[in-house]
């Protein structure tokens, strides 16, 4: 029993001793000095690349960012020539269009029930309301 106790102690202290190793070896270590001796490209390939981004101050990055230089440098005449604007504009005017045309349909119908109503009247027939497909029956008129 005793040394089912001194085993996870001493796995304990190699643990420490190791932790405490590699922070010594990375404090002594220049990175910088140490990215340009390797080839980038392979060391990227081998860094989960999510798990690093997770882990940077994108506030403090873009506040070291000038944006209105990257602005500037925007080719604003070719991303309007790639970009397709007549396809952009009809897709917003035909929702625009097709809402201001279900618009006019209704009060369309609400003036053609109206004036049907008035030649009623004017007829002296009572308004049987609008014609229906002809294999149903039509509405009785309303009183």
């Amino acid at each position: 029993m005793a040394e089912s106790r001194l085993i996870p102690r001493s796995e304990m202290w190699a643990q420490a001793a190791a932790e405490r190793v590699v922070e010594l070896v990375v404090s002594a270590l220049d990175v910088n000095a140490l990215l340009d001796l390797v080839d980038l490209d392979a060391v990227l390939d081998q860094v989960d690349i999510d798990r690093l981004l997770d882990r940077i101050d994108l506030d403090r990055l873009l506040g070291r960012m000038d944006l209105n230089d990257i602005v500037k440098r925007l080719d604003v005449a070719a991303l309007v020539e790639q970009t397709d604007l007549g396809a952009v504009i009809a897709a917003s005017s035909s929702g625009a269009a097709g809402d201001v045309l279900d618009v006019v349909r209704s009060q369309t119908v609400g003036l053609d029930e109206f004036i049907a109503r008035w030649i009623g009247r004017l007829r002296r027939r009572p308004y049987a309301g609008p014609p229906g497909p002809p294999d149903r029956p039509r509405p009785a008129a309303a009183s």
